[in-house]
């Protein structure tokens, strides 16, 4: 992270709720601070989010080439989009590499830390929804002296720092001397920064390494989520919840984090994150490799992986450790594009379509589901996506489908 890892923010308010500071006491204990930010007292009234079902936040860390660009904005570094299901609790998340290659509109091919440059967080959201094919709904943004900041207010945070870091980068301002170490060491701001931001080794961002005879993730993104987890530990381990409140009044006071959430927002966030431990959230890079592309090097998205990733991070499409189903679509209706029409709505949801045919027959007046694994989650969500109530188990067919579904001619788009 060339600057901050935002999941600070999911800390953040992970620390208001996992402790128990929810609720009215939460919103009490923030309201100074989010009314100096410009957040309105009319922001209170109806539910977080909208009353979504599912919501998701883009977190970003800037790095300090703020101070260069006339907009005020840097390059954000740290990309992660968290899934949240308002109503299962559940929490799912997806980290973008920074040199990720993209498009952006108005600017070509760039990588994907410059969309924030271009036109600050909501441009930034535009693209890496564009890029997953979801939409996303709120950003949280801090930056380095954001990150700095808040790791000095809790007092440091305790790192087992895994080899020696050293690098020096006197234009950038960015110096780190870490000296590695079995024991857990207690790191300031400055040092936790530059544990964060090191990705000069053989591994950089994103790679494997060999530990007890197996082969591990490793890197600066592993390592970013091994912080989110001891920057929690280290707010959770302080005693009140008045503590821990000012904790996070103090970040929103000083500016360490910046969101487009309301108060309203910012209590829901708490109340639903108050059972999720940060290692339990489930958390995947975006699949892909790195390329030279005209002597630029990017981190070039795997897609087809990619679809199974978001579909499971961010749609909640089946268990976080599952496969998503594989889908076929028969027109059973002798309309037309009917079969086509509706593989394009369940690709859009998420879901793997691996054939489109016509049905044996073409008289079905109605259309049904076949399933070959049961009627999980995820063929539930297909019936609800194609309006269908018939549902049939049958045994895995010869093809390579998990699921059926037939056109019928009550289908409607």
């Amino acid at each position: 992270m060339r600057g901050t890892p935002v999941w600070v923010i999911a800390l953040v308010v992970l620390i208001g709720a996992a402790l128990g500071v929810g609720g009215g006491v939460f919103l009490a204990e923030i309201l100074p601070s989010m009314r100096a930010t410009g957040t309105g007292i009319g922001q209170l009234l109806g539910g977080p989010f909208g009353d979504q079902r599912q919501v998701r936040i883009l977190m970003m860390g800037e790095d300090d080439t703020s101070k260069r660009n006339s907009n005020g904005y840097g390059l954000s570094d740290t990309l992660v989009v968290m899934a949240i299901d308002t109503r299962t609790k559940d929490v799912r998340a997806i980290s973008i590499p920074r040199d990720t290659m993209v498009e952006i509109p108005g600017h070509g091919t760039c990588k994907i830390n410059s969309a924030n440059v271009h036109g600050g967080p909501e441009l930034a959201k535009q693209v890496i929804s564009d890029l997953l094919g979801v939409p996303i709904d709120y950003y949280v943004m801090t930056n380095t002296s954001g990150l700095r900041g808040l790791v000095d207010l809790v007092g440091g945070v305790y790192i087992v720092v895994d080899k020696n870091m050293h690098y020096t980068d006197r234009h950038g301002g960015l110096y780190i001397n870490l000296k590695a170490s079995p024991e857990k060491q207690l790191l300031n701001g400055r040092q936790a920064e530059g544990y964060v931001r090191f990705r000069h080794d053989a591994i950089g961002d994103s790679g494997y390494t060999t530990k007890d005879g197996k082969m591990v993730p490793a890197g600066r993104i592993v390592r970013q989520q091994y912080f989110m987890r001891s920057l929690a530990n280290r707010i959770l381990s302080i005693p009140t919840k008045r503590g821990r409140a000012d904790v996070l009044r103090q970040a929103c006071e000083k500016k360490y984090i910046m969101s487009n959430l309301t108060l309203t927002d910012w209590g829901g966030l708490a109340d639903f994150l108050k059972d999720i431990k940060p290692e339990k959230m489930v958390m995947n890079v975006l699949p892909g490799g790195p390329q030279n592309i005209h002597g630029a090097s990017y981190w070039v998205a795997d897609m087809d992986e990619a679809r199974n990733v978001v579909a499971r991070n961010l749609l909640f499409i089946g268990d976080a450790g599952e496969e998503t189903p594989k889908v076929e679509v028969l027109n059973g209706s002798g309309i037309t594009g009917a079969a086509k029409r509706a593989a394009e709505k369940l690709k859009n949801a998420g879901f793997e379509v691996t054939r489109m045919d016509n049905a044996p027959n073409s008289d079905y007046s109605e259309s049904c589901i076949i399933t070959h694994k049961g009627k999980t989650e995820p063929v539930q969500r297909i019936a609800q996506l194609m309006n269908c109530s018939d549902i049939r188990e049958e045994a895995k067919s010869q093809g390579s489908a998990d699921v059926t579904v037939i056109v019928g001619r009550n289908y409607t788009d």
